[in-house]
């Protein structure tokens, strides 16, 4: 990192993962905000471009739920019932010796419960003078793991008086 380049804040996307999180934050300093531009005839297919950090109005940290993944959850759970209603409904008509999965039905239920009640994930906006917002999404899996980083991008934005709430 120059010198130029301010005290670091957080590392949003890793450099290893930039071709899978076109078109947000990349990482945050005292003086910029790096952001992955998509980029269509570059053989990388993004550029890295950096925002000033004084351009920069405020800050928005979001904690939400994926709707996605809650649905599909929701469809699991419902897939799982309906299949072991089924099961218990037809069980007289069941040939002796069938081997029925049923850890893999109630398996699959808790997967999908999971899924709808606990995926989670960070969302920041960055909202500039020119009224543009950069944004950063985390995995709904990475939640507990990008804490740390989310963490610090809300500490700078409050001591910086940049923290907006969410809305």
């Amino acid at each position: 990192m120059k010198e130029t380049d301010g005290e670091f804040i957080a590392t949003l996307i890793p450099a290893s993962e930039y071709a899978h999180h076109l078109n947000q934050v990349a990482g945050v300093t005292t003086k910029h905000i790096s952001f992955l531009k998509r980029k269509f005839v570059s053989t990388s297919g993004y550029e890295l471009v950096k925002y000033p950090m004084s351009e920069c109005v405020g800050i928005v940290h979001i904690d939400e739920r994926p709707l996605m993944k809650t649905v599909a959850g929701v469809l699991l759970m419902i897939l799982m019932g309906a299949i072991f209603y089924l099961l218990v409904a037809s069980w007289d008509e069941l040939t002796p010796g069938m081997k029925i999965p049923v850890g893999a039905i109630f398996l699959a239920a808790i997967y999908g419960a999971r899924w709808a009640f606990g995926a989670r994930r960070h969302k920041i906006e960055f909202e500039l003078r020119d009224g543009k917002k950069l944004m950063w999404k985390s995995s709904s899996g990475d939640f507990k793991y990008k804490i740390g980083c989310s963490k610090n991008v809300v500490d700078f934005a409050h001591e910086a008086g940049l923290l907006r709430p969410k809305g």
